[in-house]
C-alpha cells in the first residue's frame, strides 16, 4: 500500500511538470491582468541615500526570473524595478531580463557566454538571479517511477559546482553589482503527502548549500522563499501548481525591497 502511495504521488508530480510548459503557454496566450498586492517600501526608503541613483538591473536564470505565472510577465524582477522606479530616491530603474524557462545551472552557464548578456551584467549594479529549481525538479522528472532520495543529492553537487562558477563568471564580469539569490521553495507540499517531510529536508540541504555558496562573494543576498509559500500553496501558485501567481510573485518582490539595506553601487 505504502509503495502504492509513493508511486500515485509521483505520477501526479510527473503530470504536474508536463503541464507547466502547457500552463506558460496558455496564460502567455490568453490571460492579462495587473497584480494587486501591497509594496511595502518603507523598510528600505530610510536607508538610502538621499542623492539621486540609476538602477540598472539584469535578471539571470529560469522561469521565474521571466514571470511565467504573471499575466504581465513582470515576475518579482520586473515588479521591484517598477516600484523602484516610482521613488525619489532613483533618477531611473530599468530591467534586462535574461531568464529563459526551463533553465538549469547547466543551461545558465551556457546563457553567460552570450555578448549580450555579458555586456547587461558588467553595465548593472543590480542583479537578479533564480536558478536551481529545474535542477531539483529533474531529479524528480527522471527518477519518478523509482525515486530514490540519494539522487537529490548527487545533483545538488553539481547544482553547488554549478552555481559557484556562475558566479565567478558573474563576479569576473562585474566586481561590484549587488547579487540577489532567491531562494527555492516547495511547490509540491499539496501533493508530496507521505514525501513532503523527507522533500522539505532536501530544499532545506539545497537552500543551506547556495546560501553557503553565496557568502563565499561580497555583495550578494540570499533571498529565503520558503517560508512566504509554506503552507500557502493553494493561494500564491499560478494555476499550473508550480509558478507565483502575480499575488506570490509580489511576496517575492517585497522580500527584495526589505533587503535593500545599503544603496546599489552605481554601474
Amino acid at each position: 500500500m505504502t509503495h502504492l502511495k509513493k508511486l500515485i504521488s509521483a505520477l501526479i508530480i510527473l503530470i504536474i511538470i508536463l503541464g507547466i510548459s502547457v500552463g506558460w503557454w496558455i496564460s502567455h496566450r490568453f490571460y492579462g491582468g495587473v497584480p494587486t498586492t501591497e509594496t511595502p517600501l518603507s523598510t528600505f526608503k530610510s536607508q538610502l541615500s538621499t542623492k539621486q541613483m540609476t538602477i540598472k538591473a539584469v535578471g539571470l536564470g529560469d522561469s521565474l526570473t521571466k514571470g511565467v505565472g504573471d499575466p504581465n510577465e513582470q515576475g518579482y524582477a520586473g515588479i521591484v524595478v517598477g516600484d523602484l522606479r516610482k521613488e525619489s530616491a532613483f533618477s531611473s530603474a530599468s530591467l534586462i531580463d535574461e531568464g529563459v524557462t526551463g533553465d538549469t545551472t547547466k543551461d545558465l552557464l551556457k546563457v553567460l557566454k552570450k555578448k549580450q548578456v555579458q555586456d547587461a551584467i558588467s553595465k548593472s549594479n543590480v542583479i537578479f538571479l533564480t536558478i536551481g529549481g529545474n535542477d531539483l525538479v529533474n531529479v524528480l522528472k527522471d527518477h519518478f517511477l523509482n525515486l530514490d532520495f540519494k539522487e537529490f543529492d548527487k545533483a545538488q553537487k553539481q547544482y553547488t559546482q554549478n552555481l559557484n562558477t556562475i558566479l565567478t563568471k558573474v563576479r569576473a564580469l562585474n566586481p561590484t553589482a549587488t547579487i540577489y539569490y532567491m531562494g527555492l521553495y516547495n511547490p509540491f507540499e499539496d501533493y508530496l503527502t507521505d514525501l513532503n517531510q523527507p522533500f522539505e529536508s532536501v530544499l532545506n540541504k539545497w537552500n543551506q548549500a547556495g546560501e553557503t555558496i553565496l557568502s563565499l562573494y561580497p555583495n550578494t543576498v540570499f533571498i529565503p522563499t520558503f517560508d512566504l509559500f509554506h503552507g500557502k500553496t493553494s493561494e500564491l501558485l499560478y494555476k499550473d501548481h508550480f509558478h507565483p501567481n502575480p499575488k506570490g510573485y509580489k511576496l517575492i518582490a517585497s522580500r527584495i525591497l526589505t533587503h535593500f539595506d545599503q544603496s546599489p553601487s552605481q554601474p
